[in-house]
This record gives structure tokens, C-alpha cells and sequence, in this order.
């Protein structure tokens, strides 16, 4: 199936989807671009083809195509020491990024296939991996992308897009964070017209994040009120259930198990007072979390299902816990700057109301339970996939990627600095020139577009 591009249907040639695909692409209102990730485990790589129309703020993706492959295991195991610093050797760490671009750009060639006859007008493709992290004695973060961008450029021609957080922490942010902006400019309620859809977002994984996107009719000049918060994840039902069971696959078996469950009160009172007691650091967290379902375990072997059951729950509190404004507490600020440096989704005046929207962004084996989870906790009507937002998409990670890119290609800076740290808003990324013929491609297409006036002190 090759990609297709939206445009107005003629009643006069219904069927001629070539010839509505030329109109689109001939008057330049949309645009293709590719994002790639690559999981945190370093398991797979991850391709989107994204189709979009509009510029900067006004940027609205229309459909995705996504592709995959699957990463060996012995470049995965690599990159892995190399991450946790059990390889330094320069060579060693070249080759695996030499592997890893290889992979990548076999991701790359499928979806160029799919772009079909407009494979020509891939602008770039914006590459987002794991990266190397590291802490200095002073406390200061650096980051280092761990995948050959110019190699990869090489190989499939087109402009290549990387390194993010960089840019990020040379303005004093954490490097984190910067999948917020994607995610509003994808998921948000965005309406050029009436946009009054508040829309909440829960991402599972190893630890959740629950996000508040502002609605925006896209002409406010600031940028929205975008929260994150990042809650316990599933990573201590995982870690637990590998240790007590090795030889087991849990990954197919995640939904017929909540299925099957049933809630124990006594693990979930234990749960939260382990969260009530733990500091702030997730990884202590993790660990009282694992010792508790273990030492359950050990005296209720039996009750897997269960657990499951009634982890999940809790997992689905503690998002909720982050979203749902609570009536008790004082919802006035004491001044203009404590509503940027103190905003909380609990201090919403208008509560999520029918209006409001909540998606659900989880992996394929807990989507099914986690959408049940929260149904049941805010009410049918009000929970959707995240994935069901835009046509064709799947996963969103490739696709926060491919946003990022094109935020570049339109200079405009995609930190937010509530949420990352950073001193202020800066454009981010590095780009590693493709072909000739792409590469000139991509600077006409910087050059026809005209940035929003900005404010002086974001200027300079």
C-alpha cells in the first residue's frame, strides 16, 4: 500500500488517487519527513513516515506509515555495556554504532518505499535513541547520541537530524522532557476554530508519565501550559516476576492475567504505603515495590494473576492520582510566578469535565488492560488509545521523533523550560547533511518558510 497524501476530492475523478496525490505534493501544503527511535532496551528500532501539513505552531500531522526491525541480540547487549559503562574502548563503541546505523537504515528504506513515487520528497529523517548518559563529580549532565548520524546519512541520502537533549543541556535543562511539546502538538485539541478540549495523556512504561495538554487554537504567542509528572510504572512487576520466574515469557500473557485476577486489598494498602514512605528517587522505589510483591509471592505463590490484576490497578491510581484535581486543596496561587513554577494538574479550576479527553499511551501487551483499568476509573466515554488520534500511527515514539525534526526544519524551539530546567527556549538538534540534492531540498524548505516574530529576550 503506498502512503497516501489528504487533499480535497474532485467529484469529477473519485477514484484517481494519483492525481490527487501530485495536487498535494505539487503545491507544497504537505510535507513527508521520517522519525526513528530506538527502544531504551536497545530491543528494536522504530520508523514512522509522516505526512504533515502546515508549519511550526500550526503543524498538523495527517497520517503515519510505521515500520520496525528488530535489533540482534549481540549489538543490543552492546550497546548496552556501552550505556551502562562497561565498554570504553573507542573501536568497540564505533562498531556498534556502525551496527546499529546499518539496522537503521534498513528501517529507513522501507519507509521510503512506502512513500512510493514522492520517495523524493523525504525532507529528512530525525533520529532519537537512548543515547550515553553520564554525571561528572560536580553533578553536571552530559549526553552523547550513541548512533552514527553521518554513516547513516550516507547510506540512505537523506538529511539526518539527531541529537536533542544536547542543546537542551547547554542551556542549563536536564536534556529530559523533550518529548512534551510532540506530544501536545499531536495529541492536543488544536482546533483553529473553537479549541476547548482539555486532553490528558498517560504513557506507560518502566515509569509512567501522566501529561496535561492545554487546548490552543494555535495563536497564543507564548508557549502552553504543558505539564508532566512521572509516577511508578510497571518495572517493578517486571523486575519481580523475572527474578521469581526466569524461564517464563510474560509478555503474551499480560492481559489473559488481569483477566484472570482478582484485587487484593492488603497488596494494594502495601503499595501505597510504600510509595508513601519511599524518597524521591525512582530506582529506591522500584526496589521496596519489587521486595513487597516478592515477599507476597513467596507466601501466596498462586495468585500471579492476581497480582497483575492488582498491580495494574495501582499503577492506574497513581496516574490518576497526578490528574484528577483534588476538591481539598487551596486551587488559588499566590502570585503569577508560582502558577508557571507550581502548576499542577490537581490545580485545574474546571475539573475534566465530559469535555476533557484522556488517552492512553502503553505497550501492545498492556494496552488492552491498562484501557480497562482506567475506564473504570474516570468512565467509559472518556479514555481512548493514543494511537487512534491520527490515522495510521501506532507507535508514538518515531512519531515524537519525526516532530522534533520538522520543529527544527521550521526554527522553532522545542525545550519547554518548566519541564526540562533550561534557562530558556532553544531550537534543537544537529543536521548531517544527506545527498547533495536532498541537502538543497532541505534548505529551500527552511528558506521558504517565515518563523513567528518572537519576543526580544527569547531572541538573543
Amino acid at each position: 500500500m503506498k502512503f497516501p497524501i489528504f487533499q480535497n476530492r474532485s467529484s469529477q475523478d473519485p477514484e484517481d488517487a494519483l492525481g490527487r496525490m501530485d495536487r498535494a505534493v505539487h503545491d507544497r501544503n504537505h510535507r513527508l519527513s521520517a522519525g526513528l527511535s530506538v527502544s531504551a532496551e536497545f530491543k528494536v528500532v522504530q520508523g514512522a513516515l509522516v505526512l504533515t501539513q502546515g508549519n511550526g505552531k500550526f503543524l498538523r500531522i495527517k497520517h503515519v506509515a510505521e515500520s520496525s526491525l528488530p535489533i540482534p541480540e549481540s549489538v543490543a547487549t552492546g550497546c548496552r555495556e556501552v550505556v551502562e559503562g562497561n565498554v570504553k574502548e573507542v573501536g568497540a563503541i564505533s562498531q556498534l554504532a556502525s551496527d546499529l546505523a546499518e539496522i537503521q537504515a534498513n528501517v529507513i528504506e522501507r519507509l521510503k518505499c512506502q512513500a512510493g513515487r514522492y520517495v523524493d520528497r523525504v525532507l529528512a529523517v530525525s533520529l532519537a535513541d537512548p543515547g550515553v548518559w553520564d554525571r561528572d563529580f560536580d553533578g553536571k549532565i552530559s549526553y552523547s547520541s550513541f548512533s552514527d548520524a553521518a554513516k547513516l546519512a550516507e547510506i540512505c541520502g537523506v538529511s539526518v537530524i539527531d541529537s536533542y537533549p544536547s542543546r537542551d543541556l547547554a542551556v542549563g535543562g536536564t536534556g529530559k522532557t523533550l518529548e512534551s511539546l510532540p506530544y501536545w502538538m499531536m495529541l492536543a485539541d488544536r482546533n483553529s476554530k473553537i479549541a476547548s478540549q482539555s486532553r490528558f495523556l498517560v504513557s506507560v512504561g518502566s515509569v509512567c508519565h501522566s501529561y496535561f495538554l492545554p487546548a490552543s487554537d494555535g495563536l497564543d504567542a507564548d508557549v502552553p501550559l504543558i505539564q508532566r509528572y512521572p509516577t511508578v510504572g510497571v518495572s517493578f512487576l517486571e523486575s519481580c516476576f523475572e527474578q521469581q520466574f526466569p524461564e517464563v515469557d510474560w509478555n503474551a500473557r499480560w492481559n489473559q492475567m488481569y483477566v484472570d485476577g482478582l484485587l487484593v486489598d492488603e497488596l494494594l494498602r502495601d503499595w501505597q504505603q510504600a510509595v508513601s514512605q519511599s524518597p524521591d528517587d525512582p530506582t529506591e522505589l522500584e526496589i521496596q515495590l519489587t521486595e513487597v510483591t516478592a515477599g507476597y509471592l513467596q507466601k501466596n505463590p498462586d495468585q500471579i494473576c492476581n497480582v497483575v490484576k492488582t498491580g495494574i490497578r495501582f499503577i492506574s491510581e497513581q496516574c490518576v492520582g497526578k490528574l484528577v484535581p483534588n476538591e481539598t486543596r487551596d486551587l488559588t496561587p499566590d502570585s503569577p510566578t508560582q502558577v508557571v513554577r507550581q502548576f499542577r494538574i490537581h490545580d485545574q479550576v474546571d475539573p475534566p469535565a465530559l469535555q476533557s479527553r484522556f488517552l492512553v499511551d502503553a505497550p501492545k501487551q498492556f494496552e488492552p488492560a491498562f484501557l480497562n483499568q482506567f475506564s473504570q476509573l474516570l468512565g467509559e466515554p472518556q479514555v481512548a488509545a493514543a494511537r487512534e488520534v491520527i490515522d495510521g500511527m501506532g507507535d508514538l515514539q518515531p512519531v515524537v521523533a519525526a516532530v522534533l525534526g520538522l520543529l527544527h526544519i521550521d526554527q522553532m524551539p522545542a525545550n519547554v523550560p518548566w519541564l526540562s530546567g533550561a534557562d530558556c527556549q532553544r531550537i534543537l538538534g544537529r543536521v548531517n547533511p544527506g545527498r547533495p540534492s536532498n541537502w538543497r531540498q532541505l534548505i529551500r524548505a527552511m528558506a521558504d518558510f517565515q518563523p513567528a516574530p518572537m519576543k526580544l529576550k527569547d531572541a538573543i
